[in-house]
């Protein structure tokens, strides 16, 4: 009977210590951000550091009205530019320190929505499967830090609403459709999310959504800078971001970690990355137009939205189930790969498929024949992952180029997925059910515990 008191004791030490742990971590790189903008700064300089510091500098003309999106190229909604208000109060240096230790509360808060979808699943994630998903995930959490973007800003409110949206209180799912808009807002691609939340008949969440994205599109900023200017923002903003890709399928950028990207470049004569004055190089297997290129890429996006459509056929009546997890870690997936501009820092979206092989992994009544497959995909996704850093540079200066050009970051989803789908975890709760694994099958670890407090049981 002392062996689950224990046993919190030891999850809490590691809990307290890994909190701890990463927040020193993030420290340091907030420092190293600080002092790489204070060095920019005494050359006169608003550029060369990260996206945030080029935000930072633009910021402050649109808030007076004194810019638009034509002429700047802006990547960002207007609402982002609230955001990043309280940010030009202070100096550039500061501002960069204040960015990266709220991607930190950001961070925390995204495992904390996580690790709760599991618990309302009835799943448990042990230590190991914890620390691999972790260790799977840090790296694009670091790149985003030190590039200075939106990902985990965009990512907080879009796991919050997963997580809300698994209780069955109106209240809540009309919330979690709200913050699931603002995430649609930050980033246009969590728009996937309000097909899935059509499609799984959730009306309140699909009711926030909708009027979620009125609020966050058009009525907040449009108190803050006007009707008439945010209307034409808006304007410059989809013209610019969404109409070449969506309307007219143009894949601008060879070089990212979306299927787009990736079909492009071994379909096309296109350079892999920008060897910055080295030679070209070209990975292509074949030299297609440009229009045919693109119609494959509108065709194997199709066949993957199609598949995925088929396999949720069936209606999930309660979404505080693991198939639920192992469902949005899917569309996460897909939200990532089907944008054209997507690099490693936007696979922080990974964190929902990471919770699933997690769960697979730690799911007592799993087979062991597939919790060894989630072992082997967060392992494999963990070498992946690693080497989008500067460990690449062991292959040469642009060590780091050749890795990514080959798609670590999609082949590193590709196994986390093919743990998923196929597990006990990603079968309807009805089906879960009836395939409960036999005494016999399951875990060691998990048959012996049950001994003992079977044992300890009868003496008492």
């Amino acid at each position: 009977m002392a062996l689950a008191p224990c046993s919190d004791r030891l999850n809490q030490r590691w809990l307290i210590a890994l909190v701890i742990g990463s927040l020193l971590v993030v420290l340091v790189m907030a420092f190293q951000a600080h002092h790489r903008v204070h060095k920019r700064m005494l050359v006169g300089s608003h550029t060369g550091v990260n996206d945030f510091q080029r935000w930072m500098y633009l910021t402050p003309a649109f808030l007076a009205g004194k810019a638009e999106y034509e002429g700047q190229k802006v990547s960002n909604p207007p609402i982002i530019l609230l955001i990043f208000a309280p940010f030009t109060w202070l100096a550039p240096d500061n501002a960069q320190f204040a960015w990266v230790m709220c991607k930190w509360v950001f961070a925390c808060g995204i495992l904390w929505c996580c690790h709760r979808m599991a618990t309302n699943a009835g799943i448990k994630i042990s230590p190991l499967a914890a620390g691999l998903a972790l260790a799977v995930w840090m790296w694009p959490v670091f790149i985003d830090i030190a590039e200075g973007q939106t990902n985990l800003l965009m990512l907080l409110p879009l796991t919050v609403g997963l997580y809300l949206a698994q209780s069955a209180a109106p209240v809540k799912q009309f919330v979690a459709g709200v913050l699931i808009a603002l995430a649609i807002c930050i980033k246009v691609t969590p728009l996937i999310f309000l097909v899935y939340m059509l499609w799984r008949r959730r009306w309140l969440v699909v009711l926030g959504i909708v009027l979620g994205m009125g609020i966050w599109l058009w009525v907040v900023p449009g108190l803050a800078f006007g009707w008439e200017r945010n209307t034409r923002w808006l304007g410059e903003y989809f013209q610019i971001m969404i109409v070449p890709y969506v309307a007219h399928g143009t894949v601008k950028y060879y070089f990212g970690q979306s299927l787009p990207s990736f079909i492009t470049r071994l379909f096309r004569h296109v350079p892999a990355f920008d060897s910055n004055g080295g030679p070209t190089l070209y990975v292509n297997v074949l030299d297609l137009p440009e229009a045919v290129t693109n119609w494959i890429v509108r065709g194997v996006l199709g066949a993957l939205a199609l598949g995925g459509i088929w396999w949720m056929r069936r209606r999930l009546v309660d979404f505080r189930s693991s198939r639920y997890i192992v469902e949005v870690g899917c569309v996460g997936v897909f939200m990532v790969w089907a944008s054209q501009q997507s690099w490693v820092p936007h696979y922080v979206s990974m964190v929902l498929a990471l919770t699933a092989t997690a769960m697979v992994l730690s799911d007592p009544q799993e087979l062991l024949a597939q919790q060894r497959r989630a072992l082997r995909a967060l392992a494999a996704s963990v070498f992946l992952m690693f080497m989008t850093s500067d460990v690449a540079k062991i292959f040469g200066t642009d060590g780091g180029e050749y890795v990514r050009t080959i798609g670590v970051s999609i082949w590193a989803c590709v196994l986390l997925l093919a743990a998923t789908i196929t597990s006990r975890c990603g079968r309807m709760p009805s089906e879960a059910e009836e395939d409960r694994v036999p005494e016999n099958q399951q875990p060691r670890s998990s048959r012996g515990n049950e001994a003992q407090n079977l044992s300890k049981t009868q003496r008492i």
